[in-house]
């Protein structure tokens, strides 16, 4: 049910009340004034949202002192003179909109909703319960910026201020849900922003319908559009990253409540790269390369163990083939592969689930039941639980980046093709992986941009890091479809 706003008091405050259903943290604080103290005004907000010593010294004391004398104050500019000479709050605003009222108060704000008028005035006295910035978990790394992002977006928002200070930096702020509403940011600098790229994430914002957006990733699978295994945005909680990547003239999407700040576009070197490779000249030439392999290795590594247990066995001696492969274990390789990969996986998402002080349990026992038990009872070889375990710690080099969904999924299907049909199928579902990453697109732009389609001048900073004084001063450009 809509309401307007009405010059009855009683009638305004009955209907937010019935809008809020008669919430108990809804507080209405009553006050009189005038001559022989007629008139009346209530000041309405969200109790635990507002810093009430702010609002009782530059809202409520303010009203108080002020007009609390005896000589007729009501004409045409009361509401005008009230809030911009008796109030000290920072920001004021007039209206007339019963539905900014009501948006108003959900975000800790305090309305003042006076007897005989049908205008408000809107004081922001919001001071939201948060956590402080902390160390990025996800995203450690050993050289840079320590802390991370928090939940509030304001917060985050005032961080990367301080960290781009420039006139050009623009933050766009919209709000979407039909029953919760949450506002989500899109920052850039104005005059470095690819404005192709800018103009297709906001046609994208606007196919958002939801009723509440709880995780931002209901937001990023919208503007993703295709859905694949591979990652076509690059979240990060780390304010160095997020900064980077407004400098460079990609688009920034933050959603209120989250800490995981959205990159458009994001390609798949963005992903081989880590914070700490601008900090330090350790491995510039060679550490992606070594990524890139890395994630090579942990799709098809237990697949070539698969194939070479199959379709080797004529081509190696038997002295070699019981030493790497099988040698009258309980279980067959392919199962003995799956079942560690099942197994490994159990331990880590137990790990990050249980209580820290039980992770140490898990690293105990997981060990003894993966490793010593099962080789001594014969169930698995040894060099099958080598295998496996290169391919779990050569995928933890990508940690929280979003190619785990990617890899974990592509590594069963690598196994079964090589079950099937050896280095043959091996082969072939390499030819279908590299021909779905090249046909992959991040808000219009290649997702092996600037490998397919080559482009010469984007390469320094893609498999390997180039000089940073030319990093700095050079202009980043992509191949998008929306320019």
């Amino acid at each position: 049910m809509s309401y307007t706003l009405q010059e009855d008091l009683e009638n305004n405050i009955n209907n937010i009340k019935m809008n809020f259903n008669n919430t108990f943290d809804l507080s209405i604080r009553e006050i009189k004034f005038g001559i022989n103290k007629k008139m009346k005004l209530n000041v309405v907000f969200l109790g635990g949202l507002v810093d009430t010593d702010y609002l009782q010294n530059s809202v409520i004391l303010r009203i108080m002192d002020t007009l609390n004398i005896d000589k007729p104050l009501i004409n045409k500019e009361f509401i005008n003179n009230v809030a911009n000479s008796i109030l000290s709050a920072a920001s004021i605003k007039i209206t007339n909109s019963y539905q900014d009222v009501l948006d108003a108060i959900i975000q800790g704000k305090t309305v003042l909703v006076f007897d005989g008028f049908l205008e408000v005035i809107i004081a922001d006295t919001a001071k939201w319960k948060e956590r402080a910035l902390e160390e990025s978990s996800g995203e450690r790394t050993p050289n840079g910026m320590v802390f991370g992002f928090s939940e509030n977006a304001q917060t985050n928002i005032n961080v990367l201020r301080g960290m781009v200070k420039s006139e050009q930096f623009y933050v766009q702020k919209m709000n979407f849900g039909s029953v919760a509403k949450t506002d989500v940011y899109l920052l850039f600098l104005h005059d470095t922003v690819d404005n192709g790229i800018l103009k297709e994430v906001r046609k994208r914002l606007e196919k958002v319908d939801v009723k509440y957006i709880m995780q931002g990733r209901v937001v990023q699978e919208i503007v993703d559009g295709k859905q694949t295994l591979f990652p076509l945005t690059l979240n990060s909680e780390r304010p160095d990253v997020i900064a980077s990547g407004i400098l460079e003239g990609r688009v920034i999407l933050m959603v209120d409540g989250n800490p995981q700040v959205m990159i458009f576009p994001s390609m798949f070197t963005d992903f081989l790269q880590a914070p700490d490779d601008y900090t330090t000249n350790y491995g510039r030439f060679s550490i992606r390369i070594i990524r890139l392999f890395a994630f090579l290795t942990t799709i098809f590594l237990s697949g070539i163990y698969v194939a070479l247990d199959k379709y080797g066995g004529d081509r190696l001696s038997k002295k070699v083939y019981e030493s790497l492969v099988t040698k009258n274990e309980l279980l067959p390789t392919i199962w003995e592969v799956i079942i560690l990969i099942i197994l490994f996986r159990v331990v880590i998402d137990a790990c990050n689930r249980i209580p820290k002080n039980l992770v140490i349990l898990i690293a105990l026992i997981g060990p003894i039941l993966i490793g010593e038990t099962a080789i001594t009872a014969n169930l698995i070889h040894p060099v099958g639980l080598i295998i496996v375990g290169l391919t779990f710690i050569t995928g933890t080099l990508f940690g929280n980046s979003g190619l785990t969904a990617a890899f974990s999924t592509l590594r069963f299907i690598i196994i079964i093709l090589a079950y099937y049909f050896g280095y043959i199928g091996i082969i072939i579902g390499a030819t279908l992986i590299l021909m779905h990453m090249i046909s992959l697109k991040s808000v219009g732009v290649p997702y092996l941009s600037p490998l397919i389609p080559f482009r010469v001048k984007e390469i320094k900073d893609s498999l390997y890091r180039g000089k940073l004084e030319k990093l700095v001063n050079s202009k980043h450009g992509y191949p998008d479809e929306n320019n």
